[in-house]
């Protein structure tokens, strides 16, 4: 009788306990539009990403530079896979192709002969590798982090003899060499 008594009251307990168990967010659907920034320095950029299977998406960015020193755009096509099919969400590997264009302060390099500091326009192209990290909060919203490097020249050998005012390839701007990214993106 013990046994009937307490399977009856396992029967009518298990709806409850069913009840309180977490729900399963749905997958993110297919496309994605983000805005935030898309490298190390003053920015702000927007991402379309579109997925093209469990582990696959690619994506397109561009980004306007406010540094007062290197003011410019950049544009990116990346390359992610996700290491769980649960793209576009995950931990990530990114590999990206992209061009900028950004104004900076150079000086002559004569030997004897001062110069003035004076803007020139410089425009690049190159790719790189970068590992992040997008996280899905509600049914639509995702936010993203990823850290990386580029491989982008930054010679002005062919343009004229001088050097640049400060080394703008190390800290954030236009094709500099370290990458980051931080946005908030919408799936629909």
């Amino acid at each position: 009788m013990k046994h009937l008594v307490l399977s009856i009251g396992l029967l009518l307990l298990a709806p409850s306990l069913f009840a309180q168990a977490p729900a399963v967010r749905p997958p993110v659907r297919g496309h994605v539009v983000s805005l935030g920034i898309f490298t190390l320095a003053p920015s702000i950029g927007v991402q379309v990403e579109q997925r093209l299977g469990q582990h696959f998406s690619l994506s397109l960015s561009g980004s306007r530079f406010f540094s007062s020193d290197y003011p410019g755009y950049q544009g990116v096509l990346a390359a992610r896979f996700y290491f769980r099919p649960t793209a576009p969400t995950g931990l990530y590997l990114q590999a990206q192709a992209g061009a900028y264009s950004h104004t900076a302060q150079v000086v002559g390099d004569y030997p004897g002969v001062t110069h003035e500091p004076q803007p020139t326009s410089y425009n690049g192209k190159g790719g790189g590798l970068g590992l992040g990290y997008q996280w899905q909060f509600g049914q639509r919203w995702l936010a993203n982090a990823g850290l990386g490097l580029r491989f982008y020249p930054h010679n002005l050998g062919a343009k004229c003899d001088c050097y640049y005012l400060g080394n703008w390839y190390a800290v954030g701007q236009p094709g500099s060499v370290l990458d980051g990214q931080l946005s908030v993106g919408y799936a629909f």
